[in-house]
Formats: C-alpha cells, structure tokens, sequence
C-alpha cells in the first residue's frame, strides 16, 4: 500500500483507479464514494486478517463505463496503471499515473450522447472559450458584458468550467457545474490560439494539455471566434418555454429538435443543435442554407443515395478524439477508415449532381493504409501482436512465420528426432516451467542419444533436452516478443500517422455535417409538407395555413391549421378559454421564426416573416421555490428581462402574463405591460390573456388585432375547434373546462348558480374591477327612503349596515372565489329584505 499512497499522496482531489492484475482497484474514501455511484459491492482488503480497509473494484477490460459514471457524477479521476509487464518486473510492479480525467475530459466518448456536444468551457472578463476534447470543436464569444457570455452556459451543454480563482466572482448565479481552478495559460503562440484567442482559450489548453497530455490537444481545431452579432437571440427561457431541446418534464421527445430531427450522423445532429441554438439574422446567409435544402429537394434520388451512404458514415469527429488516447485500438483505426470512406462517398454524390471537382484522395489513400495494415478483426490489446497484416515489413513478416508457424518447426523436430533415434513414442512438448523438452517412456529411455540431457525424471518416463531444441524454444519466444514489441510499433506509426492528417480528417467530417444537416431538412420537408420561407421587407408577418412543427406530427391529420396576417409593430390579442389552442398557435409562429432563421422550410403552405433579432416568451409559470421564488415573482423577472431587452424588430409572446396575482393586480399589470411594448417598444407582439376587459384597448391603439380561437357550444357542451377568427371571446367557459377536467357536479352545478347570479346584476366573472357595478346610485336598495313605518326602518338599517360592510370588504387581498360566495350571502340578504 505504500505504492498506493505515494501516488494518491499527489492526486488527492481524485479518485484514484489503481491498477492490479485484471482489475482497477479503489481504496478508503475513494471506494466509499465510487461504490454507490458504481452500483458495486464495498469490502474489505484481506478479510482473513481482519484488515478493514474499504475497497471495490473493476475489470480492467470494462473500465470505460464506470469511468464515464464518475465522471457524470462530477468526480475527477487519475488512472494508475501497470508501467511493466508483471511477468518480467523483479519485485513490485511499476506503476505511475497515465492519464487525468475530469468532467470535461471522457475516457470513453462512445457512452456519450451522440447528439449532445459535451464542452470545457473557461471564462475571463472579457470572452468565454468552449473545448469539447472529444469531438475536436473550438470557439470563443468576446463581449465586456458578463452577463451576455454567462447566458451561453445556460444555452450549450457545459460538462465544466475552468477559471482562474480571481475570475471566479463572475460566476455569481452559475450552478450545477463542476467548477476547476487552473491558473496557467498556454503560450498564445500555440498553433490552437493562432486566430488571436483571448486568455480563455489559452487557458483552455493549458488545461487539456496538463491532465491528459500534448498528444490529446492533436486532435483540436484552432480556436474560432463566434459571432455575437449575427444571431438571432434566444435565451435559455425562452428555448424552455417553447421546448426547443426537451420538454417542460425534461424529456427529449416532444420537443422541436426531436420533431425535425432526420439527420442521418451523431456529428450532423450536434451541428443541427448548434443552428436551431443559434439561428441566423444575416438574410444572405439564410438563404444560402435555403437554397442548400432547395437543391436537395429537386434532386430526390441524389438525396436518398446520399443519406443511405451518410448512414454508414459513423461519426469521424469522435473517432478521431479516441485514436488521440492512450486507450484507442486497432479496431478504432480500422472503424475510422469506414468513416472515411462514407464521408468521401457521400461528398462525391453532392460533387457530381452539382458538376464540380474535389480531390479526396489523400483522405482515400489513408483509409486504404489503415486498411492494409491491419488485420480484419484486430485485437483489444495493441501490445500482444496479432493486429498487423503480412506483407507490411519482410522482417515483421518472418517473426509472424516464426511464431505463427512454430507447432509446425516443433512438429518437424519431433519427426526428425524419431527417425534418428527409433523411438516411435518420443514427443515434444512445451510447459510454462520448462519450457520445450524431449518426453521418452522408461520402455525406451536407454535408447536415448547421449547429446540429449536429462531435465525431470518422471515416474513413467523421462524429459530430455537438447541443443537444437533449446535454440528453437529461443527462437519462438523471442519470436512472440518481438513480434508483439514491432506490431505496436508500427500500430503507433499509423496511429501518429493518422493524427497528423487530423486538419484534413476535420474539414471531412465538417463537410459532411453540413450536408448531412441540409439533406435531412430537406427530406423533413418532403416527409411534413414544409414550404420555403420568405422574408418581408416592410416587418409584416403573413402565414397561409400555419401548423405547429411538434403537434402535428403527434396528431397527424388531425391538426388544425390558421392563417395570421400582421402589420409591422402590432399585436395579436388572444382571448378565449383554456385548451382552446392559444398558447399552441403562439408558440407555433416563434418556432416557425426560428425554423426559418436556421434555414429550414417551415410548416405552412406560405410564409412571409420579417427577420427577428430575438424571440421573447413568457408562457406559463415555471415555480423555483427552491430558490425562494414564487410563481408570480417568476413571471414578473421574465417579464422584466423582456421590456429591458426587447425591441422593435424583435418578436414577443406574452401567455396569461398577470395570472400569479389577484385578479386586479394582475389585470392592471397586464394592461399596463401591453400599453408599454406598444407605445414604447413597438415590437411583433402575441398577447393571450383571460383578462377581457383588454380586448377595449383596440380603441385607443390602433395596432392591436383582437383574435379568439373558436369554440361551438350546443346543449351546454362545448368543442374546441382550434380556428383562429377575428374578433374578442365572448365567454370565458371556465365552467365547462371545469366540467372537461372531471370536477365535481356539485361544485360545476354552484358555480353555474353563481355565475348566473353575477351576469344577471351585470358583473363581468372575469375581473374584481364590476363586482359592484349591482350596487350603483341607481339601485332601488339604495336609493333614499323615507321610514314610515318600523319594518320599512328595519330594512333601511340592514341596507346600511350592509353598506358598511361592503366599504370595509377586503376586495384586493380576495380571491374571485371568495368574492362570489360572499357576493351570494349579500344577495340571500337582499332577497330577505
């Protein structure tokens, strides 16, 4: 255990995986916490004498995954393995630190989502700097804004963040994250810094290259700059509230990216999330993605050969990060040439359909010598020979002869031997203790030949050696040796060989990323019916028979397209009950903006849209009680960040804002927020709300557009038709949803009574503001009356009094509910009176 600790002793923030025979062991603490993340057993080392040291343990051969679970819990790791071979070590067995693991840096990235980007990110003052090792991709944003660049780590997917320990008061507010101090920096004459990256980058590297070494920085772009200014802005609440990754339960299905998804390669999808993240506002660029998937769509047979051959492709980006670790194998190799192959296919069907030239065959030469060289099916260990073909080195060769054929040459010796001696029973065989010997019976030990000598006497026979005997045991195994030794060599060469050619290998798999992106979007809007998008000059917004890109997949021919013409700078008001459709048909035009900022086909059967430099969302009300926020304290910091930052040439969509708070607050609220994005503002707004009385300000702004989602009533039934009209609701029919969820009869039947009662003295059900519009000047019960007798006076001091009551009643801290029910006592009051 000394061994152990020395090396713990300067790895004490990680698990340390220490490697005896066939297992990767971990002691004490570190077993304590791997064992339950592991789903394994905690013993104790040597039981027999009562040694009570906590261990657990792993197979050396299955490392990767418990090793990606360490990680995804957020623990670092450093790998200790066996530095010689246990056979020949005199004494204890050599063993140091091979590689360093954290978070951000997977041993294995085939137990990764291959659809999910899985970065190193680092931060300074003034730029934010992302590295996914696995994967090779490099970027950075520059801004003096922390805020801006923090709203990135809530958007991509960040394993860890690096940070130097006086940067890290900028990460106020950042959780969830493992977060590692680093303070060196790389020189910036690092070939990976060399588009003038900030310190975060550098940063970055120095940090790859101190845990896992130089040679895991081979396969890494240089680092790229991305554009702030040129994207459309959406913030991670905003790709919350429209689902955009997963839905509100956290799941993958259901969301738009799921919907659209047609890509045919782990590396298509990850480019296919990095354009729905960041989608585009320069009109240019979004029609060269447009008239990309146009392209496609008129060559269908190139598109189906192209995505059959991309399907085969594997992902070169994560093959390549493999073939940089210490752990990769001949079969990495061998998978990468098939890779290579596919991207190659693949980019010359785009090449002769649009008749231009490449020259891939530098990358094709490649691939062939990998397949040259190793054998079919290599192999999990590179350092026990048997992976490398004949016919690759002459001297390579003749030790494969050697020790392949080597029961052959002992086989020949044993015939040989027979002939001279005439002993018929004479064998030769091999054991690990004596290697080869001479076995001759008793019956015939006297005929054996005076050069050969005696090395065991048996009860039944004797074992003999000889010269020539010891010379080919010398022979073979120095064979297997030396074979082992000179395969791994050339294993190495083609490995290194390999990571050379890493620029060209990357701008392969980039190629066909992009293809295989604008291909599926193509085939999507084949498969769904989409239809190219255009963009209006004038910021009018008009689409022919819109549909929701997610929904309609799920119900099909079912689905219940709307058309929606709006002005540059207005407001559609949305007024109607619940599950009519409202919050549907608003998040279907934003997610239709986004579709076709990224430079996909939308689902419409025309669509003409201004180009938004950011969507807004404010739909629903997500709880962080947790963290000490209410509901409504939720909405109103949305809400808040949404005035601060929306402008005019932005697109707003505000659901039931107001609704966390009581009826009057919230409809004050909600009138006050509207007049201000359209005086102030004048952004493209959706605004549903419940609150009716709004539907009067088309009056005083003559940019709003009242609309409501149809519903037919019959026999006090109602049916949600999804169609949007022009026009306010007229009714609410909170009571029949009521009556659709399943209440009570008994409280739908009373809240009906007091519903009639209300609209019957002119009180709107939906706001506090005319609850006492019944009890006006020009009320009978109210009026002046003359006593003139006591029962006349009796009913003038009831009135009285309950006008006292009604001055004193709390209206603003009562719900509506309460409001009703007491609203039905004063009338029983009236009615006795």
């Amino acid at each position: 255990m000394k061994q152990f600790w020395d090396i713990k002793s300067v790895h004490q923030d990680k698990i340390l995986l220490f490697r005896m025979g066939d297992f990767f062991e971990m002691f004490f603490d570190d077993a304590v916490k791997a064992a339950p993340v592991l789903g394994i057993a905690l013993t104790q080392r040597n039981k027999k004498s009562q040694d009570e040291t906590p261990m657990c343990g792993v197979p050396h051969h299955s490392i990767a995954g418990p090793i990606n679970k360490l990680l995804a819990a957020g623990f670092k790791i450093a790998i200790c393995d066996q530095l010689e071979d246990p056979k020949l070590a005199k004494g204890i067995v050599k063993r140091g630190v091979t590689r360093v693991l954290t978070p951000g840096m997977v041993y294995d990235s085939d137990t990764l989502d291959g659809t999910k980007p899985h970065y190193l990110v680092s931060l300074d003052s003034e730029s934010l700097s992302f590295l996914d090792t696995t994967t090779g991709e490099a970027f950075f944003f520059r801004s003096k804004k922390t805020t801006e660049l923090l709203r990135f780590l809530q958007i991509l997917p960040v394993a860890e963040i690096v940070i130097a320990k006086e940067d890290e008061s900028l990460l106020t507010g950042v959780d969830g994250v493992l977060i590692s101090h680093h303070e060196d920096i790389a020189d910036l004459l690092h070939p990976l810094l060399k588009n003038e990256a900030p310190m975060s980058a550098a940063r970055l590297v120095s940090y790859v290259g101190n845990m896992s070494g130089e040679e895991s920085l081979a396969t890494i772009s240089p680092f790229v700059m991305r554009d702030l200014e040129h994207r459309l802005e959406i913030s991670s609440t905003t790709l919350r509230h429209l689902e955009v990754f997963s839905t509100y339960k956290g799941e993958g299905l259901g969301s738009l990216f799921h919907a659209i998804n047609r890509t045919q390669t782990s590396a298509g999808s990850r480019l296919l999330r990095q354009w729905l993240s960041f989608p585009l506002r320069d009109l240019n660029a979004i029609e060269q993605r447009l008239n990309s998937v146009e392209f496609w769509r008129n060559h269908v047979l190139e598109l189906k050969r192209v995505r059959q051959i991309l399907g085969q492709m594997g992902d070169i980006e994560r093959r390549l990060g493999k073939i940089s670790q210490p752990q990769c194998n001949g079969r990495d190799l061998l998978a990468l040439a098939g890779s290579v192959h596919a991207g190659i296919s693949a980019l010359e069907v785009l090449v002769h359909a649009t008749g231009g030239k490449a020259n891939f065959e530098g990358l094709r030469e490649l691939a062939y010598k990998i397949e040259r060289t190793l054998v079919e099916d290599p192999p999990l260990a590179t350092k026990q020979g048997y992976l490398i073909r004949t016919g690759v080195s002459p001297e390579l060769d003749e030790l494969i002869e050697l020790s392949t054929n080597a029961q052959a040459m002992v086989s020949r010796m044993e015939a040989e031997e027979k002939e001279k001696t005439g002993i018929s029973s004479l064998k030769i065989r091999y054991n690990n203790v004596f290697g080869y010997y001479i076995e001759i019976t008793n019956s015939h030990k006297d005929k054996a030949p005076a050069h050969y000598q005696r090395k065991q006497t048996l009860t039944n026979a004797e074992r003999y050696c000889t010269d020539e005997l010891i010379e080919l045991e010398r022979k073979v195994l120095s064979a297997n040796t030396k074979r082992a030794d000179l395969e791994f060599e050339f294993f190495e060469a083609l490995r290194k060989e390999i990571l050379a050619q890493c620029p060209g290998l990357l701008a392969l798999a980039h190629e066909c990323s992009e293809v295989d992106v604008v291909a599926s979007l193509a085939w999507l809007s084949l498969e769904e019916k989409y239809v190219r998008p255009k963009f209006s000059a004038d910021g009018s917004l008009k689409m022919k028979a819109s549909r929701h890109p997610v929904v309609e997949q799920t119900v099909k021919k079912n689905f219940v397209a709307n058309d929606l013409e709006l002005r540059q700078h207005s407001c559609l008001l949305l007024t109607g009950p619940n599950m009519a459709g409202k919050s549907t048909f608003m998040r279907q035009v934003a997610l239709n903006a986004i579709l076709a900022q990224m430079g996909s086909f939308v689902p419409c059967d025309e669509a003409e849209m201004p180009i938004f430099d950011a969507i807004f969302t404010r739909i629903g009300a997500s709880d962080q009680l947790s963290e000490g926020l209410s509901t409504f304290m939720v909405e109103m910091t949305e809400t808040s960040a949404m005035l601060k930052n929306a402008t005019k040439d932005s697109l707003v969509i505000l659901d039931e804002v107001g609704r966390g708070t009581s009826t009057f607050d919230g409809m004050c609220l909600a009138q006050s927020i509207l007049e201000h994005l359209l005086s102030d503002v004048k952004a493209l707004t959706f605004f549903a709300t419940h609150y009716h009385e709004l539907t009067s300000l088309d009056q005083s702004f003559g940019q709003i557009t009242n609309a409501h989602m149809t519903v037919a009533e019959r026999n006090g039934e109602i049916r949600f038709l999804h169609t949007l009209v022009k026009g306010p609701a007229l009714k609410s029919y909170g009571v029949q949803v009521a009556e659709l969820a399943g209440l009570p009869a008994t409280v739908t039947k009373r809240a009906k009574s007091l519903l009639r009662d209300i609209e019957s003295k002119r009180v709107q059900a939906s706001s506090q503001l005319s609850l006492l519009d019944s009890l006006t000047a020009e009320d009978p019960y109210i009026e002046a009356v003359e006593v003139v007798d006591p029962e006349t006076a009796r009913r003038g001091e009831t009135m009285k009094s309950l006008m006292e009551e009604l001055q004193k009643f709390p209206l603003m801290q009562t719900s509506p509910l309460d409001v009703m029910n007491q609203v039905a006592k004063w009338k029983e009051i009236v009615e006795r009176v």
